[in-house]
């Protein structure tokens, strides 16, 4: 480490869960923390929540160490600069919240609010999949797609601070209506959420599937689900599997195309499913892709796993994305 006196406290809010870790400039975890969100009990509870993990993660700082701030990072849109959150998902109550003010009052340390993709995006291209990098774009693949984009070793917001919503890409003319109201959206088609919906209704259609004993048996289906059956060639599943996977290297063309990277790192819930998800993706890619680029893109599966959120927050603290 260049100054292993100095941290950062980085706070991962989700709906479920608030995860913190005091983070080195490096990216290094030096402790951990972990509690519900009690999401359902609004916002003001939750900042008090958020304020106690910072609290308990200052106590566990090694003796001499500075905390030079703590980095905040929560779904949905948001205003990094003004530090308001403006309606995140799944977060009961929450309508335009200057939740940086409010945490730095009970905290008495300074707040860098940012979206949560945004920080598994710095996350990884600091310590994690983009290490050596200079151009990354991360997705994250879960209950919807989020996005992340390091231009030049910089963390790209845009102007109106909402650049990277990929998921709210186009990618189906006419396609199917996202939770947004658009129709046709990346994540209307690439995420877990979709991904399992689609089996669903097909299933509530009339589709022999083997994942219609799952669905009586646990009452819904997950994209995990869909896979699993995929490998052992239910026909829908397959169907549905290679649909997504489809629309995701259709997302990663077109940002191959617009953003140039070096690496399109995918993260999230549904990378679980590993060379599974990873290995159609890159069929896609070669089948839709043009002769015109010089070489495909190259994707990989994130490397931090569920510290990304918090490591990736901790670090926007010291600019580390900075060239």
């Amino acid at each position: 480490m260049t100054d292993a006196a100095t941290y950062a406290i980085g706070i991962d809010v989700g709906g479920t869960f608030i995860k913190a870790g005091l983070v080195s400039p490096e990216g290094e975890v030096v402790a951990k923390d972990e509690s519900a969100s009690e999401a359902g009990r609004g916002p003001e509870h939750m900042i008090v929540r958020m304020a106690d993990a910072a609290g308990r993660l200052r106590n566990l700082a090694p003796n001499g160490s500075t905390i030079v701030g703590i980095g905040l990072g929560m779904p949905g849109t948001l205003s990094h600069r003004d530090g308001i959150v403006f309606m995140p998902p799944n977060l009961p109550g929450w309508k335009n919240v200057p939740v940086a003010a409010l945490l730095r009052e009970r905290t008495g340390i300074r707040v860098s609010l940012e979206n949560d993709a945004n920080c598994a995006a710095v996350a990884e291209f600091t310590c994690g999949a983009g290490r050596g990098r200079r151009h990354l774009v991360l997705l994250t693949l879960g209950t919807g797609v989020g996005g992340g984009i390091v231009l030049d070793g910089r963390l790209w917001r845009g102007a109106d601070e909402c650049a990277a919503e990929v998921g709210h890409t186009i990618v189906q003319v006419q396609g199917r209506r996202c939770g947004c109201g658009q129709l046709g959206c990346l994540e209307a088609y690439a995420s877990a959420s979709s991904t399992a919906a689609r089996a669903e209704e097909a299933i509530k259609a009339g589709r022999a599937s083997s994942l219609s004993n799952v669905m009586q048996a646990k009452g819904r289906v997950s994209s995990l689900d869909v896979v699993n059956a995929a490998g052992t060639g239910d026909m829908l599943a397959n169907e549905i599997w290679t649909e997504t996977c489809r629309y995701l290297a259709i997302a990663c063309l077109n940002l191959h195309h617009t953003v140039n990277p070096e690496l399109i790192v995918l993260a999230g819930g549904m990378c679980a499913a590993g060379r599974r998800l990873l290995n159609p993706v890159m069929d896609a890619v070669r089948d839709y892709g043009s002769r015109m680029i010089n070489k495909p893109p190259t994707i990989c599966l994130a490397e931090l796993g569920n510290d990304a959120g918090f490591v990736g927050a901790g670090l926007t603290v010291f600019e580390n994305t900075r060239a």
